[in-house]
């Protein structure tokens, strides 16, 4: 999997994007807010991706951090009906923090105007991700993970999808989290990376 690339911009004309990591060039269809924040062509960036994998071809996805990348994988993996193209067009005009509080107040109408989103799919995206983010959040209070926030168990899934076997990443967290208990998402995911192999 493809979690992150870091190279050059060499091209941009939204949604895609290209990126030349050691002479490849990665076409990545980008989301909203991390087009708004590209820096100037042939500058570095850094972005985080998903790779979409379907029977005639490979796609990329590209996201501004941490959260729309969770939050899109989320989006796909647990709402049936909800493709990649589907899923970047909820984050284009609802970002993490905004779909969570319409999912919260189960806001029908709103996620109903985003385009392919039916009335239907409003419903299935209400009810499918409350019982996600409920479920991550009742792990995280049972005592899988030491903190009862969803900070801890998003950092956990980028840690897994970035190679790690679980009890590691779980060893790393607990050792970031308790030296630093304020960090954010992208701040402990550094801390975590920044660990020497097998230490704790």
């Amino acid at each position: 999997m493809i979690s992150y690339l870091k190279g050059t911009l060499i091209y941009s004309l939204f949604p895609h994007i290209i990126v030349e990591v050691r002479g490849i060039g990665f076409e990545v269809f980008c989301s909203l807010s991390l087009f708004r924040n590209l820096p100037p062509l042939y500058s570095e960036l850094t972005l985080y991706t998903h790779l979409e994998v379907s029977e005639n071809r490979l796609e990329l996805f590209g996201f501004k951090d941490l959260e729309e990348q969770l939050t899109f994988r989320l989006l796909v993996e647990k709402v049936h009906g909800v493709g990649p193209r589907t899923a970047l067009s909820i984050l284009n005009v609802l970002p993490p923090s905004e779909l969570k509080a319409a999912v919260g107040r189960a806001d029908f109408r709103l996620l109903s105007k985003i385009k392919g989103i039916g009335e239907k799919t409003a419903h299935r995206l209400v009810v499918e991700l409350k019982d996600s983010w409920a479920t991550a959040e009742a792990s995280s209070s049972s005592g899988t993970a030491i903190v009862g926030d969803r900070v801890f168990e998003d950092a956990l899934r980028a840690l897994v999808a970035l190679g790690y076997k679980e009890p590691e990443a779980l060893k790393r967290l607990r050792r970031v989290r308790e030296k630093h208990p304020q960090m954010d998402l992208e701040g402990i995911i550094k801390e975590c990376l920044k660990l020497a192999s097998g230490e704790g």
